[in-house]
């Protein structure tokens, strides 16, 4: 008998079924391969339109928020760009988690001239990052509006372990 199923019941053997099929693999069953391409797109699309860009490189890792084509058209261009950043900021801390990014991660936000935009910005993310498990840190915004992140280094990102 299999091993790893010693730790089971003896009366909840009989119950167990491991997946057998010779024509479809679990990984084709369950899209894996598609699902670990998506996480390692360079361009992250968002539902407003928008696109993050992640370009990991030797020394830091660097994120750029753009409009794509959310923009067009807008009367409110700085109500749309603040939208976008929040948006962006969420799955930024999502990406960053998924990908296991570490080290220095500068962030290029839509630049936004309100102050008070700037400030929820970096609330939000203050907030995110709380919730990473893994020591994430959030420095500043620089005066060319770029967001300086560090985060601990656990294990290798996703991409080099793949």
């Amino acid at each position: 008998m299999y091993s790893y199923l010693k730790s089971y019941q003896k009366e909840d053997l009989p119950k167990l079924k491991l997946y057998e099929d010779k024509l479809i693999t679990l990984g084709n069953l369950y899209g894996i391969r598609t699902k670990l391409d998506n996480a390692l797109r360079e361009k992250v699309w968002l539902k407003s339109g928008g696109t993050i860009i992640i370009q990991p490189t030797e020394a830091l890792t660097v994120i750029d928020v753009n409009t794509g084509k959310a923009i067009s058209g807008k009367k409110k261009a700085q109500d749309t760009f603040y939208k976008i950043n929040m948006e962006a900021a969420i799955e930024i801390a999502k990406q960053i988690r998924l990908r296991n990014l570490s080290g220095i991660i500068i962030i290029d936000f839509i630049d936004m001239d309100e102050q008070e935009y700037k400030n929820r910005l970096m609330n939000e993310l203050e907030e995110l990052f709380k919730s990473d498990p893994i020591k994430t840190t959030l420095v500043d915004m620089t005066a060319l509006n770029l967001v300086e992140v560090t985060r601990k280094k656990v294990r290798k990102p996703l991409y080099e372990q793949l």
